[in-house]
């Protein structure tokens, strides 16, 4: 063989081993392919089934949230129709998808959520059982009062409290076992942030531009706020009433109606009259405050003070108010006064009593000292303000309470002594006494000179009622087969201690030269008053009539001169037959016609007011004949109603109105 051939048979041999690398590569690239074509067909139904995974749990998160959020207090979830649940279980949805979102779409985020809808619905459990109502927009003002004035109530957990906290932890469990983990990248956290910010700005939009009460047809009962939760949903009613927060004029608003309302406008025809429409001797038109001549006025918001003797089968019971009685037959004006709250929301109360104003213009839920500026607002205080009185607040609580630190200031009180200034003072259930706010009273009259205004809210029977820390000398026991409980018990000895601390002020003040008017209230009933309700009426509070439904919502009230006052008042004091039973927007404006102190147009307003509609309140009104009306029904007042709403406005939120100069 020739080299040639040797060396073409050797290319030929290298040529078909080449050829058989080649097709082998092939073979392995085309397998290599497939194999990594399959294993990304597989990866991607991993991430499908894990992402399908992922939905599911938050599907059932918001469905267990829903339960959790009604379930601890009302049996909504499983008795609410499609026409309620599904828009609830929407908004639960778009917040959880917003807390899914921030939280980077991780299982910790659910587990967030649902705690958060466990929380509420616990929260709504006791808030109903020792207030009566569910959370409502208002109460995220005032968590730091809520916090102030927990101490004095126990929690507890019950069978169905229990039931839905092991729901929340076995889903939690859950979550931990087979819901897939997921990665996050930081293009991942950036396109979550944005969708949770367009999913909220988009929530905003909604709720601003569509009206709940109309779109879903929700109507939360001011009265009864539990139930209207329970059938339409909390999302909806705590959304809805969100929606009414702001104040908007009322129909008819306008100079012309206040006009024809309140009269001319004071200093509308260019003299100096003042700012409430008066003249006071002495006043020399440079500025100075003149000094009027009045008597000391003391106005005594007593915590809880009430009457429970009312209730059926009570009567004649060591549960009436003995003492209060006897000053009441001796006083100028007496009776029931109508509040707006019941076991707690004592900031409505004085707000009513100190503006003239009534919730019933406002509805439920609604707390003006921490939602609206009242600064320059027409009140008890700027008006003594302007008699050249001295004004001083006492209450024996953290002053952040209801934001008095600030609301006092606004409405004119020269002074407010919260507990840092009343430290070592006597208490009774490790709560300042009564007495101790009524001698604190008395320093501020001798300290000032001349009148002095001063508006002492006690606090010595705040609830609850289950501390045993009543002394047993001082303990009260209620022998009733309806109304029989440790709780009565307790809170009967409160009233009885505030009864001899009251005695001992009236004793106080009749053995003085200085002529004193005094002014006393309750400022709602406990918050067993549903309990004692239920228990005395033999009957469930839904089902409950106007006029039984205000049997919770009326205290006892006086306004009583000592001697000194009526020996050099006699002729100027007046006593008033007509207001046995009244409300407190009304309150302010019978303390000055009783006292015979200068009438304002907003005073001699609710004096004619009053006459058309003798009380009025959150729940409804009463018309001349005694009957109580809900708000809505055609009793032949409508006009009235609605000029007072038309004064109101004006008065809380006009601040430019020739009314407020």
């Amino acid at each position: 063989m020739t080299e040639s051939q040797n060396t073409a048979g050797a290319v030929g041999v290298a040529g078909d081993s080449a050829d058989g690398y080649c097709a082998a590569g092939a073979q392995n690239r085309d397998a290599f392919t497939s194999d990594h074509r399959r294993d990304g067909t597989a990866r991607n139904r991993s991430a499908i089934g894990r992402a399908a995974v992922r939905l599911a749990f938050f599907v059932g998160a918001v469905g267990l949230g829903f339960v959790l959020l009604e379930a601890p207090w009302s049996d909504g979830a499983w008795t609410m129709g499609a026409k309620y649940a599904l828009p609830n279980l929407g908004v639960l949805a778009l917040v959880g998808a917003i807390v899914y979102l921030v939280g980077q779409r991780t299982r910790a985020a659910l587990a967030v959520f649902t705690g958060l809808c466990l929380l509420t619905g616990a929260a709504n459990f006791f808030l109903i059982t020792f207030k009566g109502q569910p959370i409502v927009p208002a109460d995220l003002f005032a968590l730091s009062t809520a916090a102030s004035v927990s101490g004095g109530y126990s929690l507890f957990l019950t069978p169905r409290l229990a039931t839905c906290i092991a729901a929340f932890a076995a889903f939690c469990v859950a979550l931990r076992l087979w819901c897939p983990k997921r990665k996050i990248t930081a293009a991942d956290m950036v396109v979550n942030c944005l969708g949770a910010a367009l999913l909220t700005g988009a929530g905003l939009m909604q709720l601003d531009r569509v009206s709940i009460a109309d779109e879903y047809d929700v109507k939360v009962d001011v009265w009864d706020v539990r139930g209207s939760y329970g059938t339409q949903g909390t999302a909806l009613c705590f959304l809805s009433r969100a929606q009414e927060l702001s104040p908007t004029p009322p129909a008819g608003y306008s100079d012309e109606a206040l006009k024809a309302l309140l009269g001319p406008a004071p200093n509308a025809d260019g003299e100096d009259t003042g700012p409430f429409g008066f003249t006071l001797p002495g006043d020399d038109g440079e500025g100075a405050t003149p000094a009027f001549g009045g008597p000391n006025v003391i106005a005594i918001m007593n915590e809880t003070f009430s009457d429970l003797s009312t209730y059926p089968g009570l009567e004649g019971t060591v549960a009436e108010p003995t003492y209060f009685h006897e000053m009441a037959d001796d006083s100028l004006a007496s009776g029931d006064v109508y509040v707006s709250a019941m076991g707690g929301g004592t900031c409505n109360s004085e707000f009513e009593f100190l503006t003239g104003a009534s919730m019933g213009n406002m509805g439920g839920g609604v707390y003006p000292y921490v939602l609206y500026d009242l600064d320059g607002t027409e009140n008890l205080a700027s008006y003594f303000k302007a008699l050249g009185y001295g004004t001083h607040a006492i209450h024996p609580a953290e002053a952040s309470n209801w934001r008095r630190d600030r609301i006092y200031e606004q409405l004119g009180f020269d002074s407010f002594d919260d507990i840092t200034t009343m430290e070592g003072s006597d208490t009774l259930r490790d709560m300042v006494t009564d007495r101790a706010t009524y001698e604190r009273v008395l320093e501020k009259i001798d300290e000032g000179a001349g009148p002095q205004f001063v508006f002492d809210v006690t606090l010595q029977n705040h609830g609850g009622y289950d501390t045993g820390l009543v002394p047993e000398g001082e303990q009260v026991h209620l022998e009733s087969e309806r109304a029989s409980s440790p709780e009565m018990d307790e809170f009967l000895s409160c009233i009885k201690q505030s009864e001899e601390d009251l005695r001992w002020l009236v004793d106080e003040l009749n053995a003085r030269d200085e002529p004193t008017i005094v002014v006393f209230f309750g400022d709602h009933q406990p918050g067993f008053a549903d309990w004692l309700f239920e228990r005395t009426y033999e009957r469930p509070v839904e089902g409950a009539s106007l006029d039984e439904v205000q049997q919770r919502y009326r205290t006892p009230y006086f306004i009583w001169a000592n001697e000194a006052a009526r020996e050099q008042y006699g002729s100027k004091l007046k006593k008033i037959a007509d207001a046995e039973a009244t409300s407190l927007n009304y309150l302010g404006a019978l303390l000055r016609q009783c006292a015979g102190l200068p009438q304002t147009p907003r005073s001699r307003y609710l004096e004619a007011l009053r006459q058309e509609v003798p009380a009025i309140n959150l729940n409804g009104y009463a018309t001349a004949d005694g009957a109580w009306h809900w708000f809505g029904d055609d009793a032949g007042v409508d006009d009235a109603l609605e000029g007072y709403r038309i004064v109101q406005y004006d008065q809380l939120f006009n601040k430019d109105s020739a009314w407020n100069r």
